[in-house]
């Protein structure tokens, strides 16, 4: 046993010398086995172990007794196990997720919990690994649960030997090429005696009777050696995945745009930067070299750039079709929502993958003022003459007698009927936005100062494809501040 996993762990580079595990340890024989094997390696390798249990809260006693189980079985190998109670049941429930879901968020969540505790203490998150027990039957079980959904080529690699986990931190599976048979016989030869999770041998769960009924009948009938069988195949698929991601991969890196780095005033990219939710971003890519793609490589290109943007794991062929329904239209500004608040539009030559609400306006960065002459006029004088503010300050000032209609200047997003005066008229706002080829997608999100439906200032923004609009913004071509009259001044301010 040691040995076929250690096999393992060098084939795909799992588990290097001197490396911190946190272990998942559930009290069951794939988690019994794989610790008994890691303590033995951990010798050999320098490996410090960090077993954590997670108490569901599924199996009122029964789970009181795999925590106390699991905690005796750590102390006889001189180890501190961690114990996280969560009432998933509750979760679940609160939440709107099945028991299963819940159960693995929190797993998970305490897993990352502890090797983030371990990276702060000042240890990279390469030398970090969070282990977890699926074994080759699960593999199985996941390929034929997937196959009965109707996956994709992908979904037919299943389960992954190792992924990329939270801060850079992998999870990796060892146990991968072991099968339950093995896994028992050796939990009984070494004396063991793990605990048993009744639940697993209910029918209730589709995975359970992927288990009990579907692998025995196929083994039976078809192929005594199904599981072997099954999980050949998904090590093809992944192989096969895995170069057509490569492909994609280095074809998106060439038709990416580059993220805008001219901004509305000095701080501005550093602000956004601040302020940006991780992995959640705008991505834009180049259509014209995704005509003449493979389809199988051109769609794998979409799931590179809305795994980009943030849509992670819950990408289906119909989203795929979706966006290339989009790049196809003709319209120059087509647009679909996806799921989870992603979307994907035209801007003519560009597909624009995005979080929708994710670059709402940043109203507390602006600072709007109504004032008299003297104090507008002092504060022109106090802008010029103070080199920090005169670096720091974007402002334009507008003729109070836009008030005089009634209307209440304010900073907001556009609403239907606004139009902005330009020289030899007043034009409509949407189609401002389309003469100055802002894309669609933020064109609802892109902050004003407005009174009525009379706009006086687009704001600032790297939307714009024109340096000046990026810079100033778009000021109305009326309204402008008159200092020689005695007048109410609007300002608006850049803090």
């Amino acid at each position: 046993m040691k040995k076929k996993i250690l096999k393992t762990i060098i084939e795909h580079k799992l588990i290097t010398e001197g490396m911190h595990i946190v272990l998942g340890l559930s009290g069951g024989p794939d988690s019994v086995c794989l610790f008994s094997v890691l303590c033995q390696l951990a010798e050999d390798m320098n490996l410090t172990i960090h077993p954590v249990h997670i108490n569901h809260k599924f199996r009122p006693g029964a789970a009181e007794e795999d925590q106390a189980y699991v905690e005796e079985l750590c102390r006889s190998k001189g180890l501190c196990c961690r114990s996280f109670v969560y009432d998933c049941p509750a979760i679940a429930k609160e939440q709107k997720l099945t028991p299963e879901e819940a159960g693995r968020n929190a797993r998970y969540e305490a897993f990352f919990k502890v090797a983030e505790e371990i990276r702060s203490q000042g240890m990279p998150a390469e030398k970090i690994a969070v282990a977890v027990a699926q074994n080759a039957n699960d593999q199985c079980e996941t390929i034929l649960f997937r196959i009965m959904r109707g996956t994709g080529t992908d979904g037919l690699s299943g389960i992954a030997y190792k992924r990329d986990g939270e801060g850079g931190i992998a999870v990796i599976r060892p146990l991968l090429d072991i099968t339950r048979d093995e896994i028992e016989k050796y939990c009984a030869e070494q004396r063991l005696a793990p605990r048993i999770d009744h639940t697993n041998s209910e029918t209730v769960y589709t995975r359970n009777r992927i288990r009990l009924e579907l692998i025995p009948y196929l083994a039976e009938k078809f192929n005594s050696n199904i599981v072997e069988t099954v999980n050949r195949l998904g090590r093809i698929a992944a192989e096969d995945r895995e170069y057509m991601y490569q492909e994609a991969r280095t074809i998106f890196d060439k038709i990416r745009q580059p993220e805008p780095t001219k901004q509305a005033g000095p701080d501005r990219q550093a602000d956004r930067a601040e302020q940006a939710e991780p992995g959640s971003q705008a991505v834009s890519i180049f259509t014209p070299p995704l005509e003449n793609l493979h389809p199988a490589i051109r769609f794998r290109v979409y799931n590179i750039a809305l795994d980009n943007a943030g849509m992670e794991g819950n990408v289906t062929r119909s989203h795929l079709e979706a966006v290339e329904s989009v790049r196809i239209s003709r319209s120059p500004s087509a647009s679909v929502n996806l799921t989870d608040g992603f979307s994907v539009c035209r801007a003519y030559d560009r597909l624009i993958f995005y979080r929708r609400g994710e670059h709402a306006a940043e109203e507390a960065k602006w600072k709007l003022t109504v004032m008299n002459i003297q104090e507008y006029c002092k504060f022109v004088e106090d802008t010029r003459t103070t080199q920090a503010a005169q670096a720091a300050q974007l402002y334009g000032a507008f003729s109070g007698r836009v008030l005089e209609t009634g209307a209440k200047p304010e900073l907001r997003t556009r609403r239907d009927g606004d139009t902005i005066a330009i020289k030899g008229g007043t034009k409509k706002l949407q189609d401002f936005f389309t003469d100055c080829k802002v894309p669609k997608m933020y064109r609802d999100e892109k902050l004003l100062l407005a009174a009525g439906s009379r706009v006086l200032w687009v704001l600032p923004s790297e939307h714009f494809p024109d340096e000046r609009n990026r810079q100033k913004g778009r000021f109305s071509a009326d309204f402008k501040a008159d200092p020689s009259c005695d007048e109410t001044i609007i300002v608006l301010e850049q803090k």
